[in-house]
């Protein structure tokens, strides 16, 4: 079995296009592809900021991927930007029931196309209930500071492995060496994505 450990932040279009590619890889091939959620914020500040000119300039650019009008999305301009721990923290927790990629997604969706405020606990913990992960387990995950050091960890390895941007993956064999997986940075589409995986491994 592939493994493809991805690192996103929910403020970055091309995070969001990533996991829409990988979400529809392990659609395509259940069987073969394991996937786990890497933490990493791009903006770590505990206090909204208003999108600078940079970031509405690349959500602009990333308004031009073909995905977009693929997947028919209506992406909105944040009104803020803000810190993505607690999105980290509860998408790592769903590592632990085959669920990342879809809490993932639906907080891409909440932020990108409905505007939510996904700092905001209770609105994370309603949209992670919904696909079916316990609240009161997410709840008591988070309080005793488990996924803290997670994410901690997961935003060392990240600079360890020299990653310069988001996203960025890991791709090889499940239950190998770390040292043997490829590390790929930028955003891949999904025929990219496939690509790169080993030939046999989706036979």
């Amino acid at each position: 079995m592939i493994q493809i450990q991805i690192w996103a932040d929910f403020e970055c279009p091309y995070s969001y296009f990533q996991t829409i590619a990988l979400c529809k890889l392990k659609d395509q091939y259940p069987d073969k592809i394991d996937v786990v959620w890497r933490a990493f914020e791009l903006s770590p500040v505990d206090q909204n900021t208003k999108p600078s000119q940079t970031y509405i300039d690349n959500l602009e650019s990333a308004r031009k991927e073909l995905i977009v009008a693929e997947e028919n999305l209506k992406i909105l301009t944040p009104q803020f930007l803000t810190y993505t721990w607690l999105a980290q923290e509860c998408v790592c927790y769903a590592n632990t029931q085959g669920l990342s990629l879809t809490l993932a997604r639906k907080l891409f969706d909440a932020f990108f196309l409905e505007g939510l405020d996904i700092t905001h606990e209770e609105t994370v913990i309603q949209i992670a209930s919904n696909i079916g992960i316990n609240p009161q387990h997410l709840r008591a995950a988070i309080d005793d500071g488990t996924l803290s050091k997670h994410v901690m960890q997961d935003e060392q390895e990240f600079r360890t492995y020299g990653f310069q941007g988001l996203p960025a993956m890991l791709i090889g064999e499940k239950d190998f060496s770390p040292k043997s997986f490829m590390p790929v940075s930028g955003y891949q589409t999904l025929e990219e994505v496939i690509r790169l995986l080993p030939s046999s491994a989706l036979k």
